[in-house]
């Protein structure tokens, strides 16, 4: 297979699972618990055909991106968000202080700062510049949501419901491949390299796709905290 081929069985595949989870996600009616979740399957959706249809206006096609990584972005924290709440009424506790947030998210953005040394280009046209930047902002900011909910979790010894555990599993694991895939798209890679960073990272979020359709249709017997 030729490496556009790769990459179109890889979107159509994306496609079938999105629509798959989505549909399982209405049928369960798990969008009553989780609803920014199911917010984000439909706008995966409706991304993947409005960035199709931007290839076709080359002009519009950077734009676009910048404005579907924004959202992409803001959907992912806000989930992170919706997990944390979901993990407090599980275990049936007080939400954390804003201090313990404060704390933890402000130790996670040193650790993410840290494994990312940013490169911003001073030579390169405006949209481009301000690509390579919100790219990085991005990326990092979801690492740290992650984090502090990771820590806050373990700290205070915090169970979780299998579905919700399965869902950031999923939605984690492509926040670090999509952080990986960052730092080195900003090191000088070569153009080959690059594009076979973006069909790991595809590939990553094909796997989440997976784990979630797997929370969705696994009928979990729920748990005494």
């Amino acid at each position: 297979m030729t490496l556009d081929s790769i990459d179109l069985a890889m979107w159509l595949l994306a496609v079938l699972l999105e629509g798959t989870v989505l549909a399982v996600v209405l049928w369960r009616r798990t969008y009553r618990t989780l609803p920014v979740f199911a917010c984000f399957l439909g706008w995966c959706l409706l991304s993947d055909a409005g960035m199709a249809e931007m290839q076709r206006i080359p002009n519009a096609y950077l734009p676009a991106t910048l404005v579907n990584m924004a959202v992409d972005a803001l959907f992912q924290i806000a989930i992170l968000a919706e997990i944390g709440r979901a993990v407090v009424r599980y275990n049936r506790t007080a939400p954390p202080s804003r201090v313990i947030i404060f704390l933890l998210g402000g130790l996670a953005a040193v650790v993410a700062m840290m494994l990312n040394w940013w490169r911003v280009p001073g030579d390169w046209p405006l949209l481009n510049l301000i690509y390579i930047v919100l790219l990085q902002f991005l990326a990092t900011l979801r690492l740290v949501f992650l984090l502090t909910l990771v820590w806050w979790t373990s700290l205070f010894k915090l169970r979780w419901h299998p579905r919700e555990l399965r869902i950031v599993t999923g939605l984690g694991l492509y926040i670090l491949v999509t952080f990986l895939v960052v730092v080195l798209h900003t090191h000088d890679m070569a153009s080959m390299q690059y594009h076979w960073l973006d069909q790991f990272l595809v590939a990553s979020y094909l796997w989440a796709l997976c784990l979630w359709i797997l929370a969705t249709t696994t009928k979990v017997a729920e748990q005494t905290p």
